[in-house]
C-alpha cells in the first residue's frame, strides 16, 4: 500500500532538516539530499505505520503547490513509501466469502486475483 506526501527539505549547518506538515512528528534530518530523501521515507513510513496499527485515520496529504515555503532556505518534494514495510501485523489471514456466480465467472475469467482485489477494496473502504 503505497501513500505519497509532501515533505519540507530546510537547509541548516549540517545538511538538512525534514519534516512533513501533514504528518505530526514526522521529521529528520540528513547530511545531503540523496540520504534525506531515504531517511524521509522512512520517517514517513514509521509514523504513517503507527496511525495505522492505532486505529487512526492517515491525514490528507496537502498539495505540494498549496505549501509556504522560504524559497531561500527550504524546498518541497513528495516523498513515497510503502507502508505493507512499516505494518508489524502483515500475517495473512484466511477468510471466506460469497459472491454472485456470475461475477466469480467473470472475474476468473479475467484473472483477477479475489485476495488481492478484497485487500485493495478494504484498505479504499477505510481509507486508509
Amino acid at each position: 500500500m503505497k501513500k505519497v506526501y509532501p515533505a519540507i527539505f530546510e537547509k541548516d549547518p549540517v545538511g538538512y532538516g525534514i519534516y512533513f506538515p501533514d504528518i505530526e512528528g514526522a521529521v529528520t534530518q540528513s547530511k545531503d539530499i540523496i540520504e534525506g530523501l531515504e531517511v524521509a521515507s522512512d520517517a514517513l513510513g514509521i509514523m504513517l505505520g503507527d496511525l495505522v496499527e492505532n486505529n487512526k485515520p492517515l491525514p490528507k496529504p496537502t498539495n505540494i503547490n498549496d505549501l509556504s515555503i522560504d524559497s531561500e532556505r527550504e524546498f518541497a518534494t513528495l516523498i513515497s513509501v510503502d507502508l505493507n514495510d512499516y505494518l508489524k501485523d502483515v500475517q495473512l489471514d484466511k477468510k471466506t466469502i460469497k459472491i454472485p456466480h456470475w461475477l466469480n465467472v467473470r472475474a476468473t475469467n479475467e484473472g483477477i486475483n479475489f485476495s488481492k482485489t478484497m485487500s485493495e477494496a478494504l484498505v479504499q473502504k477505510l481509507k486508509i
